[in-house]
């Protein structure tokens, strides 16, 4: 017979107790005869598994995956056609130093005011 609900101390539900009786049947049909032997794994193995993706989101991933590449190939192209900066064609040479009276102008001789350097 069908045990009694502990918790509730009410009879069960007519329902419920087909339920434990269909399950009770099968439980007591299957033996060890029943029951095969485990089989190994068919097909071969896949060294890289994705979870299945529903549609949409396995789009909208290969969508992703394609605007990165195409940003990185714009990315390498765009810093490849830079140019380097131009180098001076040539250092600037070094002229000998101007003499010394060179370096000092002499003043054009204005309305007889004379310079002299004695005083």
């Amino acid at each position: 017979m069908i045990e009694q609900d502990l918790g509730s101390g009410l009879p069960p539900d007519p329902l419920e107790e087909r339920l434990r009786n269909a399950l009770r049947a099968r439980a007591d049909s299957v033996d060890v005869h029943a029951l095969r032997p485990p089989a190994p794994p068919t097909g071969q193995a896949r060294l890289f598994r994705l979870p299945a993706l529903h549609p949409v989101r396995r789009t909208a991933v290969a969508l992703l995956v394609v605007a990165a590449a195409v940003i990185g190939v714009l990315f390498v192209a765009m810093h490849e056609v830079r140019e380097p900066p131009v180098r001076p064609a040539n250092r600037p040479s070094v002229s000998p130093t101007p003499n010394a009276t060179d370096a000092v102008p002499v003043p054009p001789a204005s309305g007889g005011v004379t310079a002299s350097l004695n005083p």
